[in-house]
């Protein structure tokens, strides 16, 4: 687990932050599977909230101390890193000075704020789990503290800027004495980590982040509860002492000009507190808040919004683990090298081999990828990636230590005449459905060869009515085909008999030469006639060619579905012309202006035009990608949801198997989004090397949300990301 470290106090300092050594320590001692990046400020700079400095340029520096330091005394700093560490995008400068396993501090001459915006964005390549902000010096509770505080500043900053899951940590002193006892800080940093292990493994979905508070007091231990509260609203006197009588209105005495640098009526830094401390004792003694329960002698964990703003509905104690040695935290660590192996039956030199290797070393480290079984897999987890041909469905459907990247039962939704089947069959049951309006009249039929067609046509009657009264276009797509092979567009009955006719032609000319019409209808058979879209949105910027969107859409178990949120706009080669009644293509190339397939595209520099991403386009306002982006959640959930209740004997979802679809969707002029179809296997390296980071942060979330807790045996907690959970089925049960 990647844990991103930062705070509001500095460095380790006996003065300024004597806490942060033994925090750090204690998590290196007893938790080897959290990888640490520690990032903060390079001085103290509490009580300055969430403050970024406008128009200022930052620096990092990088300091280093032993892993078993007795004193806060580090090495540096160095203007660079001084050692290569894994995922890093600085340069570095090797050091034979510095221990392989030294603890490396980035000092950044900015707000904790500014701490995390550049660890998180600029330090390494990383995708983080979780932000820990602290642990600060004293407490962090009350309205007073909270508004203030650097320590939760530096947290909201994580949610804001990165959409990291935050803990905002603080350790509350008693009696104004912030030096304790190392054995009440090594209980402190072990109650700490006992809470953020609890809150990872039971994240609120409406949580972004929790402030807590841990009493260092002697009583505290693994009996110490911890409750969930609110924030206690306060209020408090001024911070600073008065710089003028408030009877005369005359400046009180002051230091000379000279002393005070010639800054005028001096007021000095002096906080009382005594309100605020009044507060906490005149709020009704049940009222679960911050300040009381931290009085109380219990551990405070509050809840936030990344707004100041509390979450309701989290009452009562946690239920934390029961405290382990270090002993058995090493004997674990040990069990864990053994923790599988991924079988990866695709080639190295595969577009998606290096973002899946590269997410699964960085989350997985334990589970060692091999490209054949070792004799001594037996008993180990074996996730095996590869295309459909390659993986063992029987031991898919019968080992639980065997995972693989697709469901074995899935025509529901890739078929595109099944596809059509499940959404009329749940829509007629759910007319409320955003399917009854996300999908555009389609009809299926079966034609054999073209002088069936009219029979096939008897047996479709109400198709047969819709193409008589040519009131609309249509478009033929054979139902198993791809890349494009076999769609038309057409009005009229005799068009679509043309078309067919078009199919049966020799497959080669008098020369002998390919001819690039011909198909054997007999080949493809089911067939989907469906209603042409004639008003799409269009693109000025990219001479009004026509674009639909691919979305990557990934389940997971029995049945957990994600939206991938970083779309692409796929446009078509040419220009969009509006049909007229005279036109009739037999030929795909005279489609090129109504087809967005890449496959169709061989001139590279027209591919480099027709692969964009969604949130790129300048002509979509940010309300605009919003409309389209909550279309497709709904439609996208309402989708497996329909397969899954209404034709599961077509799919299957396995609780040891994940697979990645790429989704295909239609936006018209007025922003209304229609689906179009359920590729599995897509062809991610349509995406080109351009765009190429949309899929290494796909398969990192893949990585991350699916195939860790495959591993792992547990479910992903839900957190704000590009990867969106928008339906949890297993959840309801069957």
């Amino acid at each position: 687990m990647h844990i991103f470290l930062t705070n509001d106090d500095g460095p380790p300092d006996a003065r300024a932050s004597p806490y942060l050594r033994h925090f750090i320590q204690h998590i290196l001692t007893t938790r080897p599977d959290w990888h640490l990046t520690i990032c903060v400020p390079d001085q103290q700079r509490s009580w300055i909230g969430k403050a970024i400095f406008v128009g200022r340029d930052v620096h990092a520096r990088f300091a280093y101390m032993s892993r078993d330091a007795i004193d806060d005394v580090m090495t540096g700093p160095y203007l660079q890193p001084q050692r290569s560490v894994q995922g890093t995008k600085l340069p570095c400068v090797s050091n034979e000075g510095i221990a392989s396993d030294a603890i490396e501090f980035c000092l950044v001459d900015g707000t904790p704020a500014t701490a995390t915006d550049v660890g998180l964005h600029h330090l390494t390549t990383n995708k983080f789990d979780l932000v820990v902000s602290g642990p600060n010096v004293g407490r962090n509770s009350s309205a007073g503290y909270v508004t203030s505080s650097g320590t939760i500043g530096a947290a909201m900053e994580a949610v804001i800027s990165s959409g990291v899951r935050s803990v905002a940590l603080s350790w509350a002193y008693f009696d104004g004495v912030k030096y304790v006892e190392d054995h009440i800080l090594k209980s402190a940093s072990e109650q700490s980590c006992r809470v953020i292990e609890h809150l990872i493994g039971n994240w609120n979905t409406d949580t972004q982040l929790y402030n807590v508070n841990v009493p260092l007091l002697d009583s505290l231990s693994s009996k110490t509860k911890a409750i969930y509260t609110h924030i206690l609203e306060n209020q408090w006197c001024s911070v600073y002492s008065a710089g003028f009588d408030a009877d005369t209105g005359q400046a009180k005495e002051q230091i000379s000009d000279v002393e005070s640098g010639n800054k005028g009526i001096t007021f000095t830094w002096q906080p009382n507190f005594q309100k605020q401390r009044e507060a906490i004792f005149q709020s009704p003694p049940d009222s679960k808040n911050d300040g009381r329960t931290i009085e109380a002698g219990l551990i405070s964990v509050t809840p936030l919004r990344a707004v100041f703003h509390q979450v309701q509905g989290l009452l009562g104690e946690l239920s934390l683990k029961e405290p382990v040695s270090i002993q058995s935290h090493i004997d674990e660590a040990t069990v864990s090298k053994k923790e599988g192996f991924l079988l990866l039956t695709v080639p190295s030199n595969e577009y998606i081999y290096a973002p899946l290797t590269s997410s699964i070393e960085s989350r997985l480290p334990n589970v060692k990828i091999v490209r054949s079984l070792p004799k001594n897999a037996e008993g180990l987890k074996i996730l095996h990636y590869g295309d459909y041909e390659h993986i063992d469905m029987d031991k898919l459907v019968s080992d639980d230590t065997y995972f693989a990247n697709t469901y074995v039962y899935r025509k529901a939704l890739i078929r595109k005449h099944f596809l059509a089947h499940t959404i009329h069959s749940y829509v007629v049951k759910h007319s409320e459905s955003a399917l009854a309006k996300a999908y555009l009249e389609t009809f299926t039929i079966d034609v054999d060869y073209a002088e069936f067609l009219d029979d096939a046509l008897d047996e479709n009657w109400e198709l047969r009515q819709e193409l008589e009264s040519e009131e609309k276009w249509w478009i033929l797509k054979p139902s198993m085909s791809d890349k494009a092979q076999g769609i038309r567009v057409f009005k009229t009955i005799g068009d679509l008999q043309s078309i067919f006719d078009s199919f049966d032609e020799e497959p080669t000319d008098d020369e002998g030469e390919m001819n690039p019409n011909s198909i054997v209808t007999s080949q493809l058979r089911h067939f989907i006639v469906q209603e042409y879209m004639t008003n799409p949105l269009l693109v000025p910027s990219l001479q009004n060619r026509k674009f639909h969107i691919r979305c990557y859409v990934t389940c997971v178990g029995d049945l957990e579905v994600y939206v991938y949120d970083r779309m692409l706009a796929l446009f078509a080669p040419e220009t969009f012309k509006r049909l007229t009644d005279d036109y009739i293509a037999t030929d795909s190339q005279q489609l090129a202006c109504h087809l967005t397939n890449t496959c169709l595209q061989d001139d590279v520099q027209i591919k480099e035009t027709t692969v964009k991403e969604l949130d790129t386009l300048k002509e979509l306002s940010t309300s605009d990608r919003l409309k389209i982006k909550s279309q497709i959640h709904e439609i996208t959930r309402e989708l497996f949801l329909a397969a899954v209740t209404t034709n599961r004997i077509n799919f299957q979802p396995l609780p040891n198997a994940f697979e990645t679809y790429g989704l295909d969707f239609l936006v018209d002029s007025f922003l209304n989004v229609k689906v179009l179809e359920v590729n599995a296997y897509p062809d991610f390296k349509q995406t080109g090397t351009e765009l190429k980071g949309v899929i290494d942060e796909l398969f990192d979330e893949v990585t991350k949300n699916c195939i860790v807790p495959l591993f792992e045996g547990t479910k992903a907690a839900y957190e704000t990301s590009n990867f969106v959970r928008v339906l949890d089925h297993q959840s309801h049960g069957w």
